[in-house]
C-alpha cells in the first residue's frame, strides 16, 4: 500500500539543515506520515542518533514502521496524538530531546484514498478523520451541527461566502443526509458556483471540516506547549504549516516564546519551497517552515 500512496515530504532538505544541532541526539518526528522526514533526518545524523516517530493514524504508523525497518533500532514508531506528546516521549523513557518536527500537512494517502473522505476530488464517505477511532466525523458536523456553528466554522477558515454555504448545507440535509464528499461538493457549488477557478469554491469548507474533525488548532497549541520542557539547550523545534491560520498560530506562539527569554527565533521569516520543489510537488506550494531554538 505504501507504494500506491506515496507521500513526498516537503522542505526535507531545509528541515535537516535547520533542525539538526546535535548529530548524536534524539529527535522526534511528531507527524511521521510514511517516514519521509525521518529518513532525511537519519541521513543527516550519526549512527548513534535516534528518531522517535509519532503518528495519530494507526494505518499510517503501520506503513511507516514497514518503510523504516531498514533503519533498525535507530527509529521507534509509536501510534498516538501529538497533543499528548509529553506522555509519548516519557513513555519511551526519554528526559530530553535534541529536536522535534511538526509537519501539519495531510498525507497524500489521506487525500488520494477516497474512503478517508478528505478530498473534494474523489467521491467517498464524508469522514475526514485522521484516526478512525475519533468519534467526530465530517458527516456529524454537516448533518447535525446547527447553522450558526457551521457558518462560524467555515467563516474562520477564510470563506467569505460562509453564510450562503452554511444555509445551503442546512437546507440540503433536510431532504436527505449528506453522506459523501461529492454530495457536499454539489451542495456548496449551489451556493458558490464553480467556474474553473484555480481554487475550487468548496476548498475552504472542506478545510474547515477537516480542522474541526481532527481538533487541529487545539492539538497544535497543546503539542508545542507540551514538548517545550523536553528540548535540551540548543535543541530546535520546527513546524511546517500549509495555510494561514496555522501559520499565524505558530508565528505568534514562537514570538511569545522568544519574548520569554529562553528561546530564540532561527527563522525570522518562514522558509518556503524552492520553485524546483513546487514544480516537482504541487502540494508543497503553500508550505511554510518556522524554527525556534531553546537557549
Amino acid at each position: 500500500m505504501s507504494e500506491n500512496y506515496l507521500h513526498q515530504p516537503v522542505l526535507a532538505e531545509e528541515v535537516a539543515r535547520l533542525l539538526v544541532t546535535d548529530k548524536n541526539g534524539v529527535y522526534v518526528d511528531a507527524t511521521l506520515g510514511l517516514g519521509g522526514h525521518t529518513i532525511k533526518l537519519l541521513s543527516a545524523l550519526d549512527q548513534k542518533a535516534k528518531v522517535l516517530g509519532i503518528d495519530w493514524d494507526p494505518e499510517m504508523a503501520g506503513l511507516a514502521a514497514r518503510n523504516l525497518e531498514p533503519y533498525g533500532g535507530r527509529v521507534k514508531v509509536v501510534q498516538g496524538n501529538f497533543a499528548g506528546i509529553d506522555r509519548l516521549i516519557s513513555g519511551e523513557h526519554l528526559n530530553t530531546i535534541a529536536g522535534v518536527l511538526f509537519d501539519l500537512g495531510i498525507s497524500s494517502l489521506h487525500f488520494d484514498k477516497p474512503s478517508r473522505g478528505f478530498s473534494l476530488k474523489h467521491d467517498g464517505p464524508l469522514d475526514m478523520r485522521i484516526n478512525p477511532a475519533n468519534p467526530l466525523t465530517g458527516y456529524s458536523i454537516v448533518n447535525h451541527w446547527p447553522y450558526e456553528q457551521i457558518e462560524h466554522l467555515i467563516r474562520i477558515c477564510g470563506e467569505h461566502r460562509a453564510g450562503r454555504i452554511a444555509r445551503e448545507i442546512v437546507d440540503g440535509r433536510q431532504a436527505k443526509p449528506v453522506e459523501t464528499t461529492a454530495e457536499l461538493r454539489t451542495i456548496i457549488e449551489k451556493a458558490a458556483p464553480f467556474h474553473g477557478e484555480r481554487t475550487h469554491p468548496a476548498t475552504r469548507t472542506f478545510l474547515a471540516l477537516r480542522v474541526a474533525v481532527n481538533y487541529e488548532f487545539d492539538n497544535l497549541t497543546r503539542g508545542i506547549q507540551k514538548v517545550m520542557p523536553f528540548l535540551s539547550k540548543g535543541g530546535r523545534m520546527g513546524v511546517i504549516t500549509f495555510h494561514s491560520l496555522e501559520d499565524r498560530i505558530v508565528k505568534e506562539t514562537f514570538r511569545f516564546m522568544a519574548k520569554m527569554g529562553d528561546w530564540k527565533l532561527v527563522t525570522k521569516k518562514p522558509v518556503t519551497p524552492s520553485e524546483a520543489e513546487v514544480a516537482a510537488n504541487k502540494r508543497a506550494r503553500s508550505a511554510k517552515l518556522r524554527v525556534i531554538e531553546k537557549v
